[in-house]
């Protein structure tokens, strides 16, 4: 089944970044339009941070403190989960000194259940992230784009080029820089928050569209990541 997925990838900070994740999962319930987060054992979920900074500081690993920790909120209990679940996958306070970096995602699902565009626009001026994007698994399938990735240096430059995807100055500067940017084939591309928000088409990308693929050809090419 075709699916997405919104990705947002930090820098590490060495630092779990709880009131950033506060008000993520509070704008996500209005995107979503959700009561509540459930975690892994069917709890409901406090968004304080009295409740959220104990449950990350207790999944630090006593061997690795550095490398960060990963939990994941649900929109239903996940014991009911169905193709309508929306499942947020944090991975936060990894140390600077460490390969890996944080991330803030959500496994969205079906086209029907992506959010406007706005709350994605919110969320990443909540974490100024390096890049971030919704992915389409056909498309990210299509592309290979996770070998393209790995292959790339500490994520030093975009290996694909989504339908919706934002790149901070340093990233933009690696496929040519802002003002490179700004000039791209696609649909829309602005200045955002710390870099450049590139859109490809008008709404959301779909990869049984051949117009759709024309232009994300046409703009990895410009960028040359083809």
């Amino acid at each position: 089944m075709n699916s997405y997925m919104f990705r947002q990838g930090c820098r590490p900070v060495g630092d779990f970044r709880i009131l950033q994740i506060i008000e993520f999962l509070n704008l996500m319930k209005k995107a979503f339009r959700i009561d509540a987060w459930y975690d892994d054992r069917n709890r409901p979920v406090d968004t304080s941070h009295d409740y959220l900074y104990p449950m990350f500081q207790k999944r630090i690993d006593k061997v690795f403190p550095g490398i960060g920790v990963n939990k994941d909120f649900f929109s239903i209990p996940p014991r009911n989960r169905d193709d309508n679940t929306v499942r947020f996958e944090i991975h936060t306070g990894t140390h600077p000194e460490e390969i890996f970096i944080d991330s803030y995602d959500i496994s969205i699902g079906a086209a029907r259940l992506v959010p406007n565009c706005s709350y994605l626009r919110r969320s990443i001026q909540i974490f100024q992230p390096f890049e971030a994007y919704v992915a389409e698994s056909r498309n990210e399938d299509f592309l290979d784009a996770y070998n393209r990735e790995q292959a790339i240096p500490k994520f030093d430059k975009p290996a694909v080029i989504r339908g919706f995807h934002y790149l901070d100055e340093g990233i933009a500067r690696s496929i040519g820089g802002i003002d490179y940017c700004l000039k791209a084939p696609a649909w829309k591309v602005e200045r955002f928050c710390q870099g450049v928000l590139i859109q490809l088409v008008r709404g959301l990308f779909d990869s049984d569209n051949p117009e759709h693929l024309r232009i994300q050809k046409k703009t990895m090419q410009y960028f040359g990541l083809l």
